[in-house]
């Protein structure tokens, strides 16, 4: 057999899985039809990452769309699975589900639906701020990232992407929050 039709294989068994994780209520599955005002805020390497409303909640949620779904779908799985070990630390990102948008081929794209982080990266965050900043403020915001670090580590989890664009900061309660993304990672 051919490393190609292997790789289409696995890739088959890897969506099965996502979908028979839907239908037992393993991972939450959005109904793509009730995001709208749904904007384009980050082009990566392996997708698009979209801000898009929510009906039910008036709150912003993130959209993480793949460009070949099929050939990281086993990766994605794995992030899938990674996410359950660690939902539960304030600094880092929510995973919250899946959404599929139909295509002209009638095929399916997967989209991640995860927490927005409403005031962007910290690369960002730190050069329009860095001055203003008191050394408290870095110092908290070193401790959070630390903090989450060492979560994922306790769960054996190495996160091997650690740069500003996956550094995320959101506004709670007039303090600015720092938030990592699970991507990049192995046991």
């Amino acid at each position: 057999m051919s490393s190609s039709a292997e790789s289409k294989i696995t890739s088959n068994e890897w969506v099965y899985w996502i979908e028979e994780s839907i239908v037992k209520k393993q991972i939450k599955y959005y109904d793509y039809k009730y995001f709208y005002d749904i904007q384009e805020i980050s082009l990566g390497k392996f997708g698009k990452v979209y801000r898009a409303d929510w009906k039910y909640s008036h709150s912003y949620l993130t959209l993480k769309s793949f460009f070949n779904f099929n050939i990281i779908a086993k990766e994605i799985v794995n992030e899938f699975k990674l996410q359950r070990e660690v939902d539960f630390h304030e600094n880092i990102i929510r995973f919250y589900g899946i959404t599929t948008e139909n295509q002209s081929d009638n095929s399916k794209k997967y989209l991640l639906v995860m927490e927005y982080a409403d005031s962007g990266t910290l690369r960002n965050y730190l050069s329009e701020r860095f001055e203003i900043l008191t050394w408290n403020d870095k110092l908290n915001l070193a401790f959070q990232l630390a903090n989450a670090i060492s979560c994922l580590h306790d769960k054996d989890i190495v996160h091997r992407d650690l740069v500003g664009g996956y550094l995320l900061i959101y506004l709670l309660n007039y303090y600015y929050n720092v938030h990592t993304c699970i991507v990049n990672t192995s046991y």
